[in-house]
């Protein structure tokens, strides 16, 4: 089921950084030189929280990295399901 995302996500997302000091680990970059990075709060990997939680789409397009699709439960990466 498709989910518009907005308000609620941004509310999930203050509600688990705002304030916090967060590690942020660069992995790569795309178009208009945007930084694509994994964010981590006290351990917690806020995206992932924000997958689950079915609030965000993990692009494939430029996130591929296999573990992670895994702990998703993501089929899709292996047959090149791109979500943009």
């Amino acid at each position: 089921m498709l989910r518009l995302f907005g308000k609620e996500a941004k509310q999930e997302l203050v509600k688990l950084v705002h304030g916090k000091c967060l590690k942020v680990l660069v992995y790569g970059e795309y178009q208009y030189s945007c930084c694509v990075a994994d964010v981590y709060y006290n351990g917690i990997f806020v995206q992932e929280v924000l997958l689950k939680n079915e609030l965000a789409w993990h692009y494939v397009a430029y996130d591929q990295r296999v573990e992670l699709a895994t702990r998703l439960g993501q089929r899709e990466l292996a047959s090149g399901y791109n979500q943009t």
